[in-house]
């Protein structure tokens, strides 16, 4: 393409040289006609002399002669073989122009129509694209607050959990040091309660009792606690994993938004290679335009001095120059003159009727086998097109079900989180239970507490009735004995006063 447009400005400059020069040529016979006017003009205006008018006609007709003999054989050959090929070119063109026009016009209709096509697919492409995108990122949010969320209910579990700890420790060592302080009563209560066997083995059995049932309910408590700590824990890690693979998932999401983002600017390099494409096919509809138009020029300059050059050769052929007067001579002179003194735009016009016709087949023909390369590659472009509209369809397809099996995978996760927000309910049940529990415990064991230390009371206050009664008792039997021993007394002295008295009274009866 460059090199016939190289060989086209050669030919052009070529032609303007060959125009310049027959245009200095025709400059130089005008002025040389138009000092031969002013001659036979100055010899009209003189007095009529036979031999000066009849030495300017023969002047006249010498120059007329001369350059009737060395220009217009020439030309006259010349004019009639280009006319005859601009007559061929000029109807090999209009049929070349009509053919280029027909297969133009239906390259221009399918080309609006892919056009149309492709626009209409570019545009559904980027609403599903801006859909896919903007369900990525909601679906992204909503993973960054569930992972949030999560974060938080892990961090509030494991709080729970050492909370829950600790206050089992607590209840533990409070129960324990409870039980200690009730078995060290009970040993107190048992060194002091010898007098009370029966009472002492049945509080005795009533707080083993107590105690073993207590014992229990901490052990079952404390395993509870730990089986419940290990589900959480291993709920907690179940969550952790899929939170991992989650995280991995996106991470492939964004790949692939980052891939189709690149796709995204490889096609819109490639409708502005398009549209590039479009200008040139719309420049070259403007060249072709430019060449109807310039062929329709030389068809009308052509047919317009066809007739008057035509004329004219006619009467220099048909009439010698012996019997041309000076009026046919005139007439003559003005055809030639008009020819000479055209346009240079109109000789160049003739110049390209006359040199160019078949460079510019030759260039028609180039351009049109150009254009139809132009098309067959934008068809091609746009069958590449439409192969990666159809894999990104399978690609967005395919995209399309690993965001169903994330938004599966989602609600799953969304039920696990609910399943552990009731399993975190019943576990803050299971803490309120424990706590009171832990408060009745207390209670239970400051009521042993109290009723341990209303026993030592009464304990302490049987004990000292106890004694009080014996000292009584103890005064009342001294007192008693004190009193036997004086009755003794008394009455040993009245038998020891009867003995006496029947000693005495005994010797006076007789034997």
């Amino acid at each position: 393409m460059a090199a016939g447009d190289g060989e086209a400005a050669r030919s052009q400059a070529s032609l303007r040289r060959r125009l310049q020069s027959s245009e200095e040529a025709q400059h130089r016979q005008a002025v040389l006609v138009r000092k031969l006017q002013e001659k036979v003009r100055g010899g009209r205006q003189r007095p009529p002399g036979a031999a000066r008018g009849r030495q300017l006609f023969n002047e006249f007709i010498a120059v007329s002669s001369f350059l009737r003999c060395e220009n217009l054989a020439e030309v006259n050959t010349l004019l009639r073989e280009h006319l005859d090929k601009a007559n061929e070119v000029n109807s090999a063109l209009k049929e070349d122009v009509g053919k280029l026009t027909a297969d133009w016009m239906r390259a221009r209709k399918e080309l609006e129509l892919k056009e149309s096509e492709w626009r209409n697919e570019r545009e559904f492409y980027d609403s599903y694209l801006r859909g896919e995108h903007n369900r990525l990122l909601s679906l992204w949010r909503q993973v960054v607050t569930f992972r949030r969320h999560f974060v938080e209910m892990k961090t509030a579990t494991d709080r729970d959990l050492s909370e829950l700890k600790a206050e089992q420790m607590r209840l533990s060592g409070s129960i324990l040091v409870n039980c200690f302080r009730l078995n060290s009563g009970i040993q107190l209560w048992e060194s002091i309660a010898l007098g009370r066997p029966v009472l002492k083995d049945q509080a005795q059995q009533q707080m083993e009792r107590e105690i073993n049932q207590k014992t229990l309910e901490v052990m079952c408590l404390q395993i509870k606690g730990d089986l419940e700590k290990k589900e959480l824990q291993d709920r907690v890690m179940e969550l952790s994993a899929l939170l991992i693979q989650s995280q991995k998932q996106n991470e492939e999401k964004e790949k692939t938004m980052k891939t189709l983002n690149d796709t995204v600017e490889i096609l819109e390099a490639s409708r502005l290679e398009v549209e590039y494409e479009a200008s040139l096919t719309k420049n070259a509809k403007e060249e072709n335009l430019a060449l109807q138009k310039l062929i329709k020029d030389i068809t009308e300059v052509s047919k317009n001095l066809t007739s008057s050059v035509f004329h004219c050769f006619s009467l220099l052929i048909s009439s010698p120059s012996s019997q041309l007067l000076p009026s046919d001579e005139l007439s003559l002179c003005l055809l030639v003159l008009k020819l000479l003194y055209l346009k240079p735009s109109s000789l160049l016009t003739i110049a390209c009727l006359c040199y160019f016709p078949p460079y510019s087949l030759q260039a028609l023909k180039e351009e049109l086998s150009a254009r139809q390369d132009s098309i067959n590659s934008l068809q091609h472009q746009h069958r590449q097109q439409e192969e990666k509209c159809k894999k990104l369809q399978q690609r967005l397809e395919q995209l399309e079900e690993e965001s169903k099996m994330s938004s599966s995978q989602q609600q799953h996760l969304q039920s696990l989180v609910e399943s552990l927000k009731s399993d975190c309910t019943n576990l803050e049940k299971t803490r309120r239970d424990l706590q009171q529990r832990l408060d009745e415990s207390e209670q239970e064991a400051s009521r042993l507490r109290r009723s341990n230390t209303e026993l030592r009371l009464k304990e302490d206050s049987a004990q000292g009735e106890k004694l009080e009664q014996q000292q009584s008792e103890l005064v009342v039997t001294r007192e008693m004995l004190e009193e036997s021993h004086l009755q003794r007394d008394l009455l040993k002295q009245e038998k020891h006063e009867l003995t006496m008295a029947l000693e005495k009274v005994w010797p006076l009866y007789p034997r």
